[in-house]
């Protein structure tokens, strides 16, 4: 048994530890992060891992067994390091952005006046679009505006991207947040129904 607590991790820890990790980032490539869901992914999950690699690497220790291959216990720290580089950087959303702007820009084009509500979702993008409009300011659609209301696998939340054409989108209010993401983009977080 302390044989097995004293070897590098293995395949199955790594893979343990590399699909919560990416699941992380992909939380993380949205406008408004899941935060919730990230922080309990952390405590319950990545947490215990974490502790387990600390516990393995202290019994290596004692037992003088670090120094064999040293590389094989420098892969988990190097995954958790990339993704909290990752995330402090927002990487995973300007990378995500970046790829699907060409194709938001082409959809927004076509909203215009038309409202898209309980059509099916469709993928613009890397970003599955669920409904479109054009946003409103004072009961008055913005011309050339377009809101995509974005739908995330297993996970519901009320948000999207709103374009304007000009400026900013009108002041948040209790229900809307917006923050500017590029250009003449910007993300939105609606009230989730709590």
């Amino acid at each position: 048994m302390i044989s097995m607590i004293t070897k590098p991790p293995g395949w199955i820890f790594l893979i343990g530890l590399l699909a919560p990790c990416l699941l992380v980032l992909y939380w993380a490539s949205v406008p408004f992060w899941y935060d919730i869901e990230m922080f309990l992914l952390g405590v319950f999950v990545l947490g215990p891992l974490v502790l387990i690699y600390i516990g393995r690497l202290i019994a290596a220790s004692l037992e003088g067994q670090v120094n064999g291959r040293p590389w094989r216990w420098l892969v988990a720290p190097l995954i958790v390091l990339a993704v909290i580089l990752a995330l402090v950087t927002n990487a995973p959303f300007h990378l995500r952005f970046a790829i699907s702007l060409p194709e938001m820009e082409a959809y927004a084009a076509t909203v215009k006046e038309q409202s898209r509500f309980g059509a099916p979702c469709e993928w613009v993008g890397l970003y599955r679009v669920c409904s479109s409009a054009p946003h409103y300011v004072e009961s008055e659609p913005v011309p050339g505006s377009a809101y995509l209301g974005t739908e995330e696998w297993a996970i519901h939340s009320n948000t999207g991207f709103l374009m304007v054409p000009h400026g900013e989108p009108e002041a948040e209010t209790i229900d809307d947040e917006y923050r500017h993401v590029g250009g003449r983009w910007f993300g939105h977080h609606g009230w989730d129904k709590w």
